[in-house]
């Protein structure tokens, strides 16, 4: 009898630990399926070769000035590219003058998967790693100012204990200035307190122009795309196996404030900052990390990939802006599909800004072709549609009905 009740107890105990692993193995896909359609699951790399090499999308576009002009630069200080949606939204609206341009130059139809769309978007998203030009004679006054050159000098004006900023090589880009402010910003401030001098604060644009001012006396030629491609993934690694997320959360980071930022003006926050941080509560407890290589590269896209998740949206909004928009005459008032348009409803699949961009690069042109032969303006998107109309898409009938009962 015994022995029956150990039996039954561990069939028990077996039953639930298999139903523990399940629902830990549903949850986890869920999540899987969740990370794919919202963070940067494309490598930049891949998306820079497709972009300048394979595609052909270099022949027409530039990316901070770096290919063709026929059409405009996809680069961030162009297009303020905010988010996914937005980069999607423009693609949508653009797509019928960018069909009609590459039907009269008689330019080959690249043929892009969604993996390649992916790893495209990737690149185009972290291509903000070059800034906006900063302003050289503020720059130069600023060096003075904030007085830089009690230690360095540019172009031999200025001097101290440390080196010649313009003799330095690989500080004059964006990514690489950024590291060596960090890197170097301990040795400053031992420096600072022994010379009495007040620790410098940059506002604004100020770190920009100081960068200007740099470059300007730099000798050689800069590679701008040199530290483009980066892995936002290792980045995330990097901040949470060098304790950044003891002192800063993904939720701060992702405040509207520091999404406005760019690289080099957060190289200004850091740097105004660092004095406080490595004398705060937690800075017994941390080393302080040094960044090599791509570390920062890397880091910066981490950064970056919290602004890339997608918006939480309304089905019925975007059932609405379905309908509003003509989608609904093509595809049906439930984008069940008609005679003249497939269905895409989702079925077991989720949608998201990438699969629509997949689908209007393969099949746009065709129903940019239909839409004419209808006498039907294209449709555009502002960036908030995007989100409502792929929940719409994603969400079961029922779920829209609920959404218009509880309005």
């Amino acid at each position: 009898m015994r022995i029956k009740r150990g039996i039954l107890v561990w069939l028990i105990a077996a039953v639930g630990s298999s139903s523990l692993l399940t629902a830990t193995l549903v949850r986890q896909q869920r999540y899987a399926k969740l990370h794919w359609s919202t963070f940067i699951v494309g490598d930049p790399g891949i998306g820079a070769r497709l972009f300048f090499e394979k595609d052909g999308c270099a022949h027409c576009h530039s990316v901070n000035g770096v290919g063709g002009s026929l059409a405009p630069d996809l680069g961030f200080s162009s297009t303020q590219l905010t988010g996914l949606n937005n980069v999607v939204s423009s693609m949508w609206n653009h797509a019928p003058r960018m069909w009609e341009r590459m039907r009269a130059e008689k330019i080959r139809y690249p043929d892009l998967n969604n993996e390649d769309m992916t790893h495209l978007f990737a690149f185009l998203y972290t291509a903000h790693y070059v800034d906006e030009r900063g302003d050289e004679e503020n720059g130069r006054r600023l060096f003075q100012k904030k007085a830089c050159g009690s230690c360095h000098a540019v172009g031999g004006q200025g001097g101290g204990p440390g080196p010649d900023l313009s003799s330095m090589e690989g500080i004059d880009t964006p990514i690489r200035w950024t590291q060596a402010m960090w890197n170097h910003a301990a040795s400053v401030e031992k420096d600072v307190e022994r010379m009495h001098l007040p620790w410098p604060h940059f506002e604004g644009r100020e770190m920009n122009d100081l960068l200007a001012y740099v470059r300007a006396n730099c000798c050689g030629q800069r590679h701008e795309t040199e530290l483009l491609p980066a892995n936002p993934e290792r980045g995330r690694k990097l901040f949470e196996s060098n304790s950044c997320s003891v002192c800063h959360s993904a939720a701060e980071l992702d405040s509207g404030r520091q999404r406005s930022l760019s690289v080099v003006q957060l190289a200004g926050l850091a740097w105004n900052h660092s004095p406080a941080t490595w004398r705060g509560p937690n800075a017994r407890l941390l080393a302080r990390p040094a960044l090599q290589g791509q570390d920062t590269a890397d880091l910066v896209a981490f950064l970056a990939s919290l602004g890339y998740f997608d918006p939480a949206g309304s089905p019925s909004r975007g059932q609405m802006l379905f309908s509003d928009r003509g989608c609904s005459y093509c595809h049906g008032d439930r984008a069940q599909g008609t005679q003249a348009g497939p269905a895409i409803r989702s079925r077991g699949r989720s949608l998201n800004a990438i699969t629509l961009a997949t689908a209007l690069w393969q099949h746009g042109s065709e129903m940019y072709r239909r839409s004419r032969e209808l006498g039907r303006a294209w449709p555009t998107m502002n960036e908030s549609d995007v989100a409502d109309v792929m929940v719409f898409l994603n969400s079961r009938p029922e779920e829209v009905a609920n959404a218009w009962r509880t309005r």
